[in-house]
């Protein structure tokens, strides 16, 4: 029994990975159930044993996103917060989309461009709990007296969600172009402006 769950979830973390690189390589409205069983190398059957249709499959995906954009987070935990250690999160957190290519943050714009109600939820809870996520490093901030207490933690997570956002995305429409952590760097500068504690 334990093997075949071990079976099953590796080929739920094959589909869903077909799926991320599909939507990244063609936009999510292009992506079918054909077209992932055709990336692994399986029939469309098989896709259907895991999932019941192409918005399971999404669904599963944004979980997946969720859990590794908020795993930047965790080397945060149980330190002593310094404005230094606030940064080397957020590095942290811009080094692993750099590995990741940006795909978490592409999927999400493909995923709410289709329009899926259910979808859309899940994708708006995923970006709240990161928002969250990002409003707590902040206000351990304020805590530790390295951030400002004047200012709204709501707007600054908002903020840097859509710094990070914005940015990844003009990295991938310019093909990777550019160094996106030398880029990342300038506008961090500017966060951190307005947010240190003076």
């Amino acid at each position: 029994m334990l093997q075949k769950r071990s079976t099953t979830l590796v080929r739920q973390r094959q589909i869903i990975n077909a799926a991320a690189k599909l939507i990244v390589k063609y936009g999510s409205e292009h992506v079918t159930v054909r077209r992932i069983a055709k990336e692994i190398g399986t029939s469309e059957s098989a896709i259907y044993r895991h999932f019941k249709s192409k918005r399971d499959i999404l669904s599963l995906l944004v979980d997946d996103i969720e859990n590794t954009l908020l795993s930047d987070f965790e080397s945060y935990i149980n330190r002593s917060c310094t404005l230094k250690t606030l940064e080397s999160v957020f590095k942290n957190h811009m080094s692993r989309i750099v590995q990741r290519r940006g795909v978490s943050f592409q999927v999400i714009a493909e995923i709410v461009s289709l329009g899926d109600k259910k979808l859309n939820k899940k994708v708006y809870d995923a970006i709240s709990t990161y928002t969250n996520r990002v409003r707590d490093v902040l206000s351990e901030g304020v805590k530790a007296g390295v951030v400002r207490r004047d200012i709204d933690l709501e707007a600054m997570s908002t903020l840097f969600f859509g710094m990070t956002q914005g940015l990844v995305n003009i990295w991938t429409l310019s093909q990777y172009s550019f160094d996106l952590e030398q880029k990342y760097a300038s506008l961090w500068h500017i966060f951190r402006e307005a947010v240190i504690k003076r």
